[in-house]
């Protein structure tokens, strides 16, 4: 299945409750994707998550604190953000290490909004990234260490919390601003050995020189990958897939989970889901 015609199916049920209930519906389309999310955890067994552009890393410390002896790795390319948010990560188990996930390793420039309200935030906001943000007025750029998925799977911290990849059944959730297809373009030997990944994706350029979700669900496939289900969080310029890997997940696994999801956004009335 092309993804054309994964986006066109997913369209017919969603895009008229998107006309219909506006933002209602796109957080419940997002709620509704992120349980399914965790359900695949639990059908899968997976014992680590890997946040990649984690932010606070709130997946990281939720996925610790529900079940003893799993593990979690959040990266972070903004050293601001490391500094303030990384401890309260790693007080629960996670590994938090201040990276920019791209197609080569070796530092790089992080574009960082610069606004009078940023410089008084500390420059921790969430839509910082490797590429310039569109809708950023002032910015300056912050060296960072860059790496790639695939070199992070040997780095000496990641190798000692987490010795085997493949061994760890992991499974990913991934947001960083307008970057994904550096990251894909990087990551041609880890990204096979885990489950399965939530993607945020964009339907136009937001970022100076990105790929949309076009380009990147090509190279999820060249990686063995095939969309499953998407929300209409941010539509219609951005929204989050779930990618499966077809050679790691039978997908008549995932079946009933499936029609459960798409049952529920059909169903969905602002009066009923609040």
């Amino acid at each position: 299945m092309t993804y054309q015609d994964f986006e066109a199916g997913q369209a017919a049920f969603q895009d008229d409750m998107v006309a219909k209930y506006d933002r209602a519906f796109r957080q419940y389309s997002n709620q509704e994707l992120v349980r399914v999310f965790n359900q695949m955890i639990t059908l899968e067994n997976v014992s680590c998550i890997l946040e990649l552009g984690a932010h606070r890393a709130p997946t990281s410390k939720r996925f610790m604190r529900a079940q003893p002896g799993r593990k979690a790795v959040a990266i972070e390319a903004n050293p601001f953000n490391y500094a303030k948010f990384g401890p309260l990560a790693e007080d629960v188990g996670v590994l938090y290490l201040n990276y920019a996930l791209t197609d080569k390793t070796g530092p790089l420039n992080l574009v960082l909004s610069d606004s009078d309200r940023d410089r008084k935030r500390g420059h921790t906001k969430t839509s910082n990234s490797i590429l310039r943000n569109l809708d950023f007025g002032r910015t300056k750029n912050v060296e960072v260490p860059g790496i790639t998925f695939d070199d992070l799977e040997n780095e000496p911290a990641f190798k000692e919390y987490l010795p085997s990849l493949s061994d760890a059944r992991a499974a990913l959730w991934i947001d960083v601003e307008g970057a994904l297809s550096q990251l894909l373009d990087g990551a041609k030997t880890a990204l096979p050995k885990c489950l399965f990944a939530m993607a945020e994706v964009e339907r136009v350029e937001r970022f100076e020189g990105q790929k949309t979700v076009e380009h990147v669900a090509k190279q999820f496939a060249d990686l063995g990958f095939y969309p499953f289900l998407r929300d209409s969080e941010y539509m219609p310029t951005q929204h989050n897939v779930i990618f499966v890997n077809g050679a790691l997940i039978e997908p008549s696994k995932l079946d009933e989970m499936k029609q459960v999801f798409i049952s529920n956004i059909k169903s969905f009335t602002p009066e009923v889901n609040v």
